[in-house]
């Protein structure tokens, strides 16, 4: 998932720019959820298994919310890639997204 993220060896930014590299790091950030729901189900316990559905949820609905909140950054840049949203912003403080909004 840090593929994605477009920073050098140097700190630089990376030219190397895939361009829905937002929407694969939501989509690979979900994986997770898929790990707990298997570890409760071979627990064998109904127990267990109950709270990995609670887990489960709960990850569930804070992903909708990060990506209720990513939706004004990617209207602000109009790109998902964070390659795009990085150069939008630019060097000085007023033209970063949460100014903005």
């Amino acid at each position: 998932m840090f593929i994605l993220i477009p920073i050098n060896y140097n700190g630089t930014i990376s030219a190397d720019d895939n361009s829905y590299s937002l929407i694969y790091m939501f989509a690979f950030s979900t994986f997770g959820t898929y790990g707990i729901i298997a570890s409760g189900w071979s627990s064998n316990s109904k127990l267990a298994f109950m709270g990995a559905l609670r887990s489960t949820a709960q990850l569930i609905s804070y992903e909708i919310f990060i990506g209720l909140c990513i939706i004004p950054i990617v209207m602000f840049s109009e790109s998902f890639s964070l390659y795009d949203i990085v150069i939008q912003q630019g060097t000085t403080f007023a033209k970063w997204n949460f100014i903005l909004m």
